[in-house]
C-alpha cells in the first residue's frame, strides 16, 4: 500500500512539474498561495510528522525542478543577466556541496531554504514570457495576493486567530495591531506601487484609483519600520525614476496618511488596535536596528574569515553564531539582512552577482520609461520602483520568494524588450541591405 501511495504521489508531482513548465502563471499562483498559508497560519501549521516541511518548501522544490527544465529550453539570447544568474547558481552549488560535506545533509538543507527565493528567481521566473498579456496576468495575480493579505488583516482585527496571532498564539493585546509579519506589509507596499502605476498609465475607474491608498495605508498601519523606510526611499527615488508617478503618489500617500491617523486615533480607544502611542514607540525605538547592526559587525568581521571565505562564502549549514556585544547573549538566528546573508554563504562574488541581477532591470526599465512608459504593464517605471523597493527592504530583512519572483520577472521583461528591439533593428536593416544589393546588380 505504501508503495502504491508513493508511486501515486510521484506521478502527481511529475504532472504538477509539467504544468509548471507549461504555465508560469500557475507557478506564481502556487508560490503566492503557499506564502499565504505560511503567513496566515504560522510556521507550526507546516509540520509534516517529525520533519518541518511547509507547503512553501514543496512548491519551491517543484519550481526549482521546473526552472531547470525551462532554463535548458530557454531560447532568448545569452546576456550579462544570465551570466550573473549562472555565476550565482554555481557559487551556491559549491557552497551547498561544501556544506553537505562539512555540516551534514540536514544542516545544509535546512539552511538552504533561506536561498530558495534567489534560486527560483534565476532559474524559473527569469524564463517567464514577458509579452503584455502574460505580464498583465502575473501582475493581477500579485495584486490578488495583496488583497488576500488585506483580508487577513481585517479578519485578525476582528479577532480571528490568523496572521501574527497564529504565529505566536497571542491575543490582540499582545500583537498591538501588527497583524502581518514584515514581509506581508512589504508585499502590500509593492501592491500599492503596482496599483498606483495602473491608475496613472492605464484606463481605470474611480474605485481602482482608491486601491493604492488602501494598500499603502495597510502597509503603514502595520508599523514595520523597515516598510516605512522602504516607502520613503521609494518616494524619494521617484524624481529620478518618473516625475509623473511622483505627482500621483503624493496625493495617494497623503490620503493614506489621513486614513492611518484616523485609525490610530480610533485604535487608542479599542482593545487590540494600535493607538497613537504605538506609532510613537515604533518611530522612536531604535534598539532593534542597533541589535542587528551589532550582529552584522560580528558576522562580517569574524576572525575565522579568510580571503577564500570572503570571496566565495562559508559553507551552507555552518550557522550564524555570534555574541551580542551589548547583552553578551549568544545569537544563532539569521542575520536579518539579505545582503549580509548572501555574503556569508556565496561571498563577495556571489553577492555582487545577485545584486547586479536585481539592479540591472532598474536602469533598463528607467531608460525604457523615458521612451515609452506604457511599453510594459502597468508601466516601466512601476516595475523599476517595485524592484528598487524590494532591494531597500533587503537591507534589514531577508527578501522572500514572492519578492524575488518579481525581480526575476522584471529581468525577463528587460530581456524581452531587448530581444524585440534587436528584431526591429534587424527588420529595418534587411530592406536596406536588399535595396543596396539590387542596385549593385543593376
Amino acid at each position: 500500500m505504501t508503495l502504491v501511495l508513493t508511486a501515486a504521489a510521484l506521478v502527481l508531482v511529475a504532472i504538477y512539474i509539467h504544468v509548471l513548465v507549461r504555465r508560469v502563471d500557475v507557478g506564481l499562483i502556487s508560490l503566492l498561495a503557499a506564502e499565504l498559508v505560511y503567513i496566515a497560519m504560522g510556521p507550526n501549521s507546516a509540520l509534516f510528522g517529525p520533519i518541518h516541511l511547509s507547503p512553501l518548501d514543496g512548491v519551491s522544490f517543484c519550481l526549482l525542478l521546473a526552472g531547470v527544465i525551462r532554463t535548458l529550453a530557454f531560447r532568448r539570447g545569452f546576456s550579462s543577466t544570465r551570466i550573473f544568474a549562472f555565476a550565482y547558481l554555481a557559487l551556491f552549488a559549491i557552497s551547498l556541496m561544501r556544506g553537505i560535506s562539512a555540516n551534514g545533509l540536514f544542516a545544509a538543507g535546512n539552511e538552504a531554504r533561506e536561498f530558495i527565493g534567489a534560486l527560483t528567481a534565476t532559474l524559473y521566473f527569469l524564463t517567464v514570457p514577458a509579452d503584455e498579456k502574460s505580464i498583465r496576468r502575473l501582475t493581477a495575480v500579485y495584486l490578488c495576493f495583496g488583497a488576500c493579505l488585506c483580508g487577513i488583516v481585517v479578519l485578525a482585527a476582528l479577532g480571528a486567530p490568523i496572521g501574527i496571532s497564529a504565529w505566536n498564539g497571542a491575543d490582540l493585546r499582545a500583537i498591538d495591531g501588527r497583524y502581518l509579519p514584515s514581509d506581508g506589509a512589504a508585499a502590500l507596499a509593492v501592491c500599492g506601487f503596482f496599483s498606483l502605476a495602473m491608475s496613472r498609465y492605464q484606463r481605470t475607474g474611480i474605485f481602482l484609483k482608491l486601491v493604492p491608498i488602501i494598500f499603502i495605508a495597510f502597509a503603514v498601519y502595520l508599523r514595520h519600520r523597515t516598510v516605512w523606510v522602504m516607502l520613503l526611499a521609494s518616494i524619494a527615488a521617484l524624481p529620478l525614476l518618473d516625475r509623473r508617478l511622483l505627482r500621483s503618489i503624493l496625493p495617494a500617500a497623503l490620503a493614506a496618511g489621513f486614513l492611518v491617523t484616523a485609525l490610530a486615533i480610533y485604535g487608542g480607544t479599542v482593545q487590540g488596535l494600535a493607538g497613537e502611542n504605538k506609532f510613537e514607540q515604533a518611530a522612536s525605538n531604535g534598539q532593534t536596528f542597533t541589535w542587528r547592526l551589532n550582529g552584522w559587525k560580528e558576522l562580517v568581521l569574524d576572525e575565522e574569515q579568510t580571503p577564500l571565505t570572503m570571496a566565495i562564502g562559508k559553507s551552507i549549514g555552518s550557522g550564524y553564531w555570534r555574541v551580542d556585544p551589548v547583552s553578551y547573549q549568544v545569537v544563532v538566528v539569521v542575520p536579518h539582512s539579505e545582503y549580509i546573508q548572501e555574503y556569508l554563504r556565496v561571498g563577495v562574488i556571489g553577492l555582487l552577482c545577485i545584486v547586479l541581477f536585481a539592479v540591472r532591470p532598474i536602469f533598463a526599465l528607467w531608460r525604457l520609461n523615458r521612451i515609452d512608459p506604457a511599453a510594459v504593464f502597468p508601466s516601466a517605471s512601476g516595475w523599476a520602483l517595485v524592484v528598487f523597493a524590494i532591494l531597500v527592504y533587503g537591507i534589514t530583512y531577508g527578501i522572500e520568494p514572492h519578492s524575488y519572483a518579481l525581480i526575476g520577472i522584471a529581468n525577463a521583461i528587460v530581456l524581452e524588450q531587448r530581444q524585440e528591439a534587436t528584431a526591429e533593428d534587424d527588420g529595418e536593416a534587411w530592406p536596406l541591405v536588399m535595396a543596396t544589393a539590387g542596385e549593385g546588380v543593376e
